[in-house]
């Protein structure tokens, strides 16, 4: 690997927002591609399935909106909230797109099967439905007030019936009359020896097609229910506190809940004698048990059944995947193996949200309502044993904290030598001056005004020149001035939302990459496009042009590594060499994508790749790692016993979770970001207290 020294960053105090909700795209063939979820900051992520479990998109949140309840339908995506609107999104532009307000808030909303209209619960007591059209929503009409707010509703299969839960009561409706049919009054019953609060809160509704519902409330009971009778079928205590959440699998057969107690448990529809008469439900056991290793460590506020797997996301920021029971016997119930694996999702974004200028030391770090711009510190030690920590001379120090208004950061970036800083949202982009001696930030008043509101930027090398990846999907390169910028050329917009952007060093090539895994290197000399790169089945996660070779390095969502040359427009040497020989086994089985490549400034066949568990220093003048080669090994990339010859890969484990980690200046110098989850956990609100044995 070689030796580093590494300014270690533990200062950029980033906290995810909570999970508040989670929605599953199922508009096409197969079960489930795209995950949306919610969160508490009114931020929706889209989160690609088949990309392993890749976030695709961030649409960012605003003071203005909260997300409550997701919806997709036909591949559009819908939300509501307690600020009483219903809004759709615009998934190329990544942000809001039409809001229909109504003024009371709404608590709930679900598509029906046919996707032709949305139900909402609202806080007055009325079920509000609304028809999708071409162009939104629209108002249709709403279904008979009851008394209380409505927290949860489900539609039926048919579309013909909705169940909603409130305080106490569960009710049946006609969707055609718009009259309640049933009504099931909820007990108060007690909560394992502590009395239930006065009233009995529904929090969750569903209903299959043989009209059975299942309910969770404040009791910490799971019910199931004759909904055609109104009768209770089957009750579970399920959990020691609220449960907050349920979902029913596509065969009606298998349950998860969850709530404030960090546990899901799961119920299975099982056949007593084998006739297919005597069908009943059981608790089988729990998918997720409580703790950070292994499940999730507060409320559970989401769950959604994806495939075979179960997702869930709550108040620890966390999506977690955990594999569920899908079969179960005829006559008896057993309980199978435990499943072999669940998946963590860290709440990091899938973007660096660091940005570095090297030649002036600093760092920028991107929160979702201000930007921070620190200087790091120096030491003069130039000697050192491996892993000492050198004393500083000059400590770290806090520039400048900029606030954005109202609309969260999308992107932001700071040129090489520390004096433009630029950021935009989903409105504007904004530009400064920042000066170092004396320290002062100058706002440029005056932008072109064909300039669009980006998703990503980037300086060029020179500093000179701004490139930005609009909102529609063009690439717009902006000569950058303190008194009149301008706007030197737009490319034609991509087929999607631009994810990746990268400039070469010399500022002539800027290469772009969007959602459907398009790669396009532009020339910034003639303003034309120089190559569309060969499609592959997975999109890219990074990529990076090489400052050496002017070699285009991608790396895609399954770890695949490849490198173009775009000038001869053709797969290079090393390239081939590695898809002739197979990447490794243990290569490919990392879950965790590359988020960020750099290159050694004094190597031109060293460059330094990252993840959120781990960096990894690949040597293109090294042997390939065969089949047979311990790929990695325990130490900062000494090579593993019992080898006759290293090879070019090799890893370093020692920081994580890792926000960013790459080349920083100097040769020899690295920057590490690490903000651990621990740290995030203590931010944290309070959990449901455990009784410890023997306490």
């Amino acid at each position: 690997m070689g030796e580093f020294r590494v300014h270690h960053v533990k200062f950029f105090d980033y906290t995810p927002s909570a999970v508040q909700c989670i929605a599953c795209d199922r508009s096409s063939k197969s079960s489930c591609d795209r995950l949306a979820v919610g969160r508490e900051d009114g931020s929706v992520e889209i989160w690609s399935i088949k990309d392993k479990w890749y976030q695709e998109k961030l649409i960012p949140g605003s003071e203005k909106r909260r997300v409550d309840s997701l919806a997709w339908v036909n591949g559009r995506l819908f939300s509501a909230g307690l600020q009483g609107d219903v809004t759709e999104y615009d998934l190329m532009r990544c942000s809001a797109k039409k809001s229909v307000m109504y003024g009371s808030a709404f608590w709930c909303m679900q598509q029906n099967h046919a996707g032709t209209h949305l139900a909402t619960g609202s806080e007055d007591g009325c079920v509000r439905l609304f028809e999708i059209l071409g162009e939104g929503v629209m108002y249709d009409r709403s279904l008979d007030p009851e008394e209380g707010r409505v927290i949860s509703l489900a539609w039926h299969r048919s579309d013909e019936v909705i169940v909603t839960g409130s305080i106490n009561t569960i009710r049946i409706w006609n969707v055609t009359t718009g009259h309640s049919v049933q009504r099931i009054s909820m007990p108060k019953v007690s909560i394992r020896n502590r009395l239930a609060p006065p009233d009995t809160i529904v929090w969750k509704v569903a209903i299959t097609s043989n009209y059975t519902i299942i309910s969770c409330d404040s009791t910490g009971k799971t019910q199931f229910w004759n909904g055609r009778m109104g009768t209770l079928i089957k009750s579970f205590l399920s959990h020691k506190a609220d449960v907050q959440t349920l979902c029913v699998s596509d065969d009606e057969k298998s349950v998860c809940t969850a709530g404030i107690e960090p546990v899901i448990s799961q119920f299975h529809l099982v056949d007593k004698d084998g006739s297919g008469e005597s069908l009943t439900w059981v608790r089988s056991r729990n998918v997720s048990e409580r703790g950070h290793k292994v499940g999730h460590t507060h409320d559970i506020k989401a769950l959604v059944f994806c495939g075979d797997n179960v997702v869930s996301g709550g108040v620890d920021t966390n999506l977690m995947v955990s594999p569920i029971e899908v079969d179960a016997t005829h006559q008896k119930f057993k309980k199978q193996q435990t499943p072999q694996f669940k998946r963590l999702l860290p709440a990091y974004p899938s973007k660096s949200r660091v940005c570095s200028a090297p030649d002036a030391q600093l760092l920028l770090f991107q929160f979702p309502l201000h930007l921070e711009v620190w200087k790091l510190g120096s030491t003069l030690t130039t000697e050192g044993t491996d892993g000492e920590s050198l004393p500083l001379s000059d400590r770290q120090l806090k520039l400048l904290e900029l606030k954005a208004k109202g609309e969260h950061v999308a992107c932001s970036a700071i040129s090489r030598c520390g004096r433009w800083l630029a950021y935009s949202d989903v409105n504007r982009v904004r530009l400064f001056h920042l000066t170092h001696t004396p320290l002062s930030l100058a706002k440029v008043p005056a932008l072109p005004s064909g300039l669009q509101p980006a998703h990503l930027m980037t300086f060029t090398q020179d500093s000179e020149q701004l490139i930005l990846a609009s909102q529609n999907g063009s690439v717009q390169v902006v000569r950058v001035d303190s008194i009149q910028p301008n706007l030197l050329h737009t490319f034609p917009p991509t087929e999607d939302s631009i994810t990746l952007l990268t400039v070469s060093t010399n500022g002539k090539f800027v290469a772009a990459s969007d959602n459907k895994g398009n790669i396009l290197v532009y020339n910034l000399t003639t303003k034309k496009l120089q190559c569309r790169l060969p499609g592959y089945n997975h999109q890219p996660s990074v990529m990076a042009i090489n400052p050496h070779t002017m070699l285009l390095v991608i790396i895609y969502t399954d770890r695949t590594i490849t490198e173009y040359d775009f000038l001869r427009q053709g797969i290079s040497a090393w390239a081939k060499k590695l898809n002739k020989a197979g990447h490794h086994e243990a290569w490919l089985g990392r879950r965790e994508p590359i988020t960020t490549v750099t290159f050694d400034p004094e190597n031109r066949d060293r460059m330094l790749l990252q993840d959120s568990q781990a960096f990894y220093v690949i040597d293109k003048k090294k042997p390939l790692p065969t089949r047979y080669d311990k790929l990695f090994s325990r130490g900062l990339g000494s090579p593993p016993q019992g080898d006759n010859q290293q090879h070019g890969f090799s890893i370093c484990q020692k920081y994580k979770p890792l926000l960013h980690a790459g080349y920083f200046g100097k040769p020899g110098w690295l920057v590490v970001v690490e903000r651990p989850l621990e740290e995030i956990y203590e931010n944290l609100p309070s959990t449901l207290p455990e009784k410890k044995f023997g306490t």
